[in-house]
Formats: structure tokens, sequence, C-alpha cells
């Protein structure tokens, strides 16, 4: 399980712009749960830049250097807490790139054992990792491929296929193309990892395991910028399961876009 981050502004702006100091720091913090690793992309024009380390976000100097400084005006931010068994590697880590595509994930599709099932044979030979999300990624591009890339149906086949197929507790993603960001709410309350997060210090918090899935967004006249929970987040609006939202380079305002036919979790 992760933090996610993504935006999407007029022009090329650092975290601390997009989020202020407070936020950008409480957003930070949230490394001292999701300590296994951290990834940032963002885009040069049509090319993904992608950064990434297994060491936790907070006090690395890297990450601070990196979140302090205009970067673009479209990337996303991971924050890992590795699905256990998976190993904390820079070939697990998130982001994940195919050619100009990138998506990070939050969430766990078990189970584990048969995640070799989730691909074809000639898709499953482009891993560069172990994980399920990698291969949820991969899965989506090759549905994007048979949807004659028309994005939003690549993301509903992928997951209804996933969902039918598997017991995924959450398939939340920032995926970003070189014109696009797409924030993905698939998630459902009833698998958040509660025993874990009691373990890890949220014992006291049973709204914030809640609501551990839920994303949120804020839109400016500027940007569009969607987050996990975790932090204090207050003028955000909550992101629905069973929803995209779209913030399009061009222009960046936040459309939100119901997966067709999609899960019982949209309603």
């Amino acid at each position: 399980m992760c933090r996610l981050l993504g935006y999407c502004a007029r022009d090329a702006a650092s975290l601390a712009d997009l989020m202020g100091d407070q936020g950008l720091r409480g957003f930070t913090a949230l490394s001292s749960l999701h300590g296994d690793g951290w990834g940032m992309a963002w885009y040069d024009e049509a090319e993904p830049v992608i950064r990434k380390s297994s060491r936790r976000a907070e006090g690395e100097p890297e990450y601070e250097k990196l979140a302090w400084q205009p970067l673009g005006d479209l990337g996303l931010v991971h924050l890992r807490w590795a699905t256990p068994g998976l190993p904390v590697a820079d070939h697990n880590s998130h982001p994940f790139r195919y050619g100009p595509y990138v998506l990070a994930h939050n969430g766990a599709i078990h189970p584990q054992d048969r995640l070799g099932e989730l691909l074809p044979a000639q898709w499953e030979q482009r891993l560069t990792g172990t994980t399920d999300s990698e291969r949820y990624f991969l899965h989506l591009m090759w549905r994007l491929g048979e949807r004659d890339g028309d994005m939003i149906a690549a993301i509903t086949d992928t997951t209804a296929d996933i969902e039918e197929r598997y017991g995924p507790n959450s398939l939340n993603a920032i995926l970003l193309t070189p014109d696009t960001m797409y924030a993905i709410s698939w998630h459902d309350p009833a698998r958040v990892p509660a025993p874990q997060l009691r373990a890890r210090g949220y014992a006291d918090r049973p709204d914030e395991i809640a609501c551990y899935f839920d994303l949120s967004y804020r839109a400016t006249a500027d940007s569009v910028v969607v987050a996990s929970s975790g932090w204090p987040m207050p003028g955000w609006t909550p992101l629905p399961p069973g929803n995209v939202l779209v913030a399009d380079r061009c222009s960046p305002r936040a459309r939100i876009v119901p997966l067709r036919g999609n899960s019982p979790l949209a309603g």
C-alpha cells in the first residue's frame, strides 16, 4: 500500500508551489509509514523523466531538492509501502514506464501466487520487476492497444477484468501520458488493511483507517492536484470510487468520468 500524488498545472511548478510548504511537508511525512522508497515522474516536453529511490522520502536530500524545483507542468509522486513478500528494490519501485506512459499504483492484487495469469505471455515477458502494480500497468497498456487508444475504455476493461478474476483491495493509480493526467479511483472500503495499519501506529485513528484508500483533489484556475489521504486536506474534494479524474495538459481543469459499466463499488 502506498501514497499517491498527481498534478497538472498551467506552467512548470514545484510541489511546494502546488501544495504550499505545510501541505508538502504533511504529505511527505506520510513516508514515516510508507517508507519503502519514493518515486517522481514529470515530462520534458513529451519525454517522461523518472527518479526513484528505495529510501524513505522524508529527510532524503534528493527528494527535498526535487520537491522544491519546478520540474514540469505534469507529474506524480509515489511513497511506497511494499506489499509483503515483494522486495524493496529499484526494479519494483514506482512509477513504472511504458513508452511515453507512466503509472504509480496504491493497493494490492490477491492472490499474489496467481499474478502470472494476469497478462498474455508476450506481455508478461516485458516485466522488469515482480510487482502486481507493474502487471496492472502492462495489462492497461495491452488493453489500450485493443481499444485503439481509448484510455477510459482501457481503464474500464482492466479494472473490471482484475475485479472479476482477483481480489484487489485498491486499483487507485495516477497514470500520465504526454498530454493528460488520469487519476483512477477504484477501491473497496471493506478491504482496507486495518490490522496492518493498527500495527503501524493507527490504532487510535479509526477514521483515518476507514478512509485510507480515499483520493481527493483540489482544482484552481492554474492547476489540478490529486492525492491520497492521511494528511490535512481542508477544502479538497473527494474523488468517489468508480471514477477517473482527467486533466489535460493544455488546459488543466478537472473532469470526472465514470468507469462505464464497471464495479458495484462505483455506487
